[in-house]
């Protein structure tokens, strides 16, 4: 993404934003300390984040990242990440959950299209359309580094399905760092991943994980183990800070 196209996006980002604050948690929730507020500074932080230029492009070189999707995915959330570690060198996947209807049809004879795109929401409500790479049952999590799931503005049932929560829970029994944001976190709560594990998410999810085996904690990122879990657009640099110091921490695998 070119810098101007970021300062076109940031400010349509900012004006849909700014319209709601940020949710108190329920007493329920634990806090980090000095959780961070939503501040002008937590704004001014973003800006710069999505204005810095790239200082290394090779600084990921050799790194694979998968960025996990269904219909409804946030548009910010799936292209700023996408864009961000695409321009620094790592090889990025986006790939996508496989429709119900279309495993069912498997070796019945019937002739279903391949879907070949995926719905995307953006922040002011416009819907449209964008490629993705592989269908999560082609793909195994060995073969990724970090493993990514962005909010969705719909739901994201689409990404509870047997097969990709059986992806991650491979990707974590291997130790692959998985990054989830916004409602995210509840897929991984449903792959039983964040069973006694601090996590947070956007207010509705931070309600959910409340009231389930997870313990809910209002923080910018969470760490918990591989798992990394934030809340929202105005934690992405958290979360791409933390990202990157994850898949560096380790040398990028030969394959």
């Amino acid at each position: 993404m070119t810098r101007a196209l970021r300062v076109v996006g940031l400010w349509a980002l900012l004006a849909s934003m700014l319209g709601s604050a940020h949710a108190l948690a329920p007493r329920s929730v634990a806090s980090d300390p000095a959780p961070e507020a939503h501040t002008g500074s937590a704004h001014m932080d973003l800006m710069s984040f999505l204005l810095q230029q790239v200082s290394d492009a090779t600084l990921l070189r050799g790194y694979r990242v998968a960025i996990l999707v269904t219909d409804g995915v946030d548009g910010f959330d799936l292209d700023i990440p996408l864009n961000f570690l695409s321009e620094r060198g790592a090889s990025v996947q986006v790939i996508a959950a496989r429709a119900p209807h279309v495993l069912k049809a498997t070796g019945s004879g019937a002739v279903i299209a391949a879907k070949t795109t995926i719905a995307v929401l953006d922040p002011s409500g416009e819907e449209r359309v964008s490629g993705f790479d592989r269908f999560v049952d082609q793909v195994r999590a060995a073969d990724y580094d970090a493993i990514y799931l962005p909010g969705n503005r719909a739901s994201t049932g689409g990404l509870a399905a047997p097969q990709t929560l059986a992806f991650l829970q491979e990707a974590a029994r291997t130790g692959k760092p998985i990054f989830a944001t916004g409602n995210a976190p509840l897929v991984l709560l449903a792959a039983g991943l964040l069973n006694g594990q601090r996590a947070t998410g956007d207010s509705a999810t931070l309600l959910r994980l409340a009231s389930s085996p997870a313990i809910a904690t209002d923080a910018a990122l969470v760490n918990a183990g591989a798992i990394h879990t934030s809340r929202d657009a105005f934690d992405m640099p958290a979360l791409m800070d933390g990202l990157v110091n994850a898949l560096l921490a380790k040398p990028a695998e030969a394959r």
